[in-house]
Formats: structure tokens, sequence, C-alpha cells
């Protein structure tokens, strides 16, 4: 059974960290878990699919969307302050250091860079964010970038190099990018942050059997007790790891539908 972050593998020294702590996991639980490459622009949902996951990074939206539910194993719980030490995420509107707006609102009918549509982070969960702050009867705020990005990177470079002006992503990614690419990061602002949501779980395979399946989760709830995985953990921006349930996503699919309901879109043709 195989590991991967490539979720939050968001640069070199977080990619070099997450795979030491996926071999601690490992070894402490007694698991086989060689780590697997699956890099973009390889499509993450090709990982998801896969028979033999045994400690992969799923986000909460096509997991709560699957037809077969992988096993939850466990949820990060970053450690900065505004995550409230809960297994939470949120999604930052994030626009070019010297750009001239001032406020959200000040962007609408500018181009959006966003992920695809089966994110929460990219996607799901800014539209139902923007269902709230868009004027009544808008249909879709913004107008595409001027190319496609898939991935939180992605996002950024688009934003940095002008060819969207303002973008969604992760703020547990934007948070390792500020800790291990600060430069970079200072040329960005944040205009406004979504509500909480449940954070993208560790997941397993249904294939994963149930004992190996409870020492992996085991070891990842316990690493933050043992102190010689503290390093480890900051240079992830980790707290703990904190159990999860299928219940916790579900409000995930509830902002699709009422999105959908409304016919809402993040970006049209035409501007609002």
């Amino acid at each position: 059974m195989i590991a991967n972050a490539r979720m939050y593998s968001v640069a070199a020294p977080v990619a070099q960290a997450w795979r030491e702590l996926f071999a601690r996991v490992a070894q402490r639980a007694g698991v086989d878990l060689p780590y697997l490459e699956h890099a973009a622009p390889a499509p993450v949902s090709a990982l998801w699919a896969r028979p033999d996951c045994g400690c992969v990074f799923m986000c909460g939206f096509p997991y709560v969307n699957a037809a077969v539910r992988p096993r939850l194993l466990a949820a990060p719980v970053p450690s900065p302050e505004r995550y409230g030490q809960c297994p939470v995420y949120f999604t930052e509107f994030i626009v070019r250091a010297d750009a001239p707006a001032a406020a959200l609102a000040d962007t609408f009918g500018m181009r959006l860079a966003h992920m695809l549509p089966e994110s929460n982070s990219g996607y799901n969960a800014p539209r139902h964010f923007l269902l709230r702050q868009a004027a009544p009867g808008t249909r879709a705020p913004y107008r595409p970038a001027d190319t496609p990005t898939p991935t939180p990177n992605e996002v950024i470079d688009a934003v940095l190099a002008g060819r969207a002006d303002v973008g969604v992503v992760d703020s547990y990614v934007l948070d390792l990018l500020r800790l291990h690419a600060p430069a970079r990061m200072a040329r960005l602002r944040t205009l406004a942050v979504t509500p909480a949501s449940p954070v993208p779980a560790l997941v397993a395979s249904p294939a994963l059997g149930d004992t190996a399946a409870a020492r992996i989760r085991m070891a990842l709830l316990d690493l933050h007790r043992d102190a010689g995985n503290a390093a480890l953990l900051a240079s992830l921006c980790l707290a703990r790891f904190a159990l999860v349930e299928e219940a916790d996503y579900a409000v995930l699919a509830g902002y699709a539908r009422e999105a959908d309901a409304a016919g809402f879109a993040l970006t049209g043709t035409g501007v609002p």
C-alpha cells in the first residue's frame, strides 16, 4: 500500500518532510508504505482511484461524492492560531501585493484563477462563499483566467504573472509556502478568507485491512506525543493529526447543492 502527499507537497522541502513523516508512521505502525510519486500534470483523481492507497491525502469534496468512499485515517490540524486546534482550513482570495484592489468586491468582473470543480478549496468553497458576496442576481462574478490553473501553485503563478487578477488557494498550502518560500509569498496579499471547511484527510483504500488501518491511524494520532517529531511537525506547520468522520464532510456537498440550485458559477463569459 502506498503513501502520497501530492496535495500538500507544494515546495521541495515540504515534499521531503512529508516523505519523512510517512516513513516514521510506517515504522511505528509496522506497515509498509512506500512513497509513490504522482506529481502534476498527472490528475490527482487518478491517485485517489488507486486500489492500493495506504496513507494518501484526499480532498473532502471528492471524498464525500465518491461512489465508494475510502477509509478515513486522520486529518491534519495546522499549527497557526487561526485554525483553532481543529482539523479545518480556509480558502484565501489572493492578489498581487501591488494590485489596486482594496476589497474583494473591487475584483468582481476581473479574471479569476481557480482549480478544477472537484476541488473544495479551489472551487467549491469559494463558489459557495461568493454566492453570498456577489450582488443579487449575479450568475458569475468573474471572468476566466487566461490559462487553466489546476493546481495551487499554478493559481499562484497565474496571479503573479498577470494571467489572472485574483486567485483562490487553500490556506494550509499558503501557510506552508509562507514558511518555506517567504519571498514568493511576499509578492501576494489576501483580500478575503472563506469560513472554515473540514480539511483534506489522509485516507486508505477499502482494501486496506482493519488491523493495518488501525495501526496507521494510531501512528498518525500519536506523532505529536513524541518530542522527537517536534521539528518535523513544525516544518509542516502541523500541531497534530485528529480523528474525523464521514459526517464531518457532508457540509461540502451542501455547498455545491446550494450554488447549483442558484445557477451560480465562479466564472462566466460576461461580467456580473
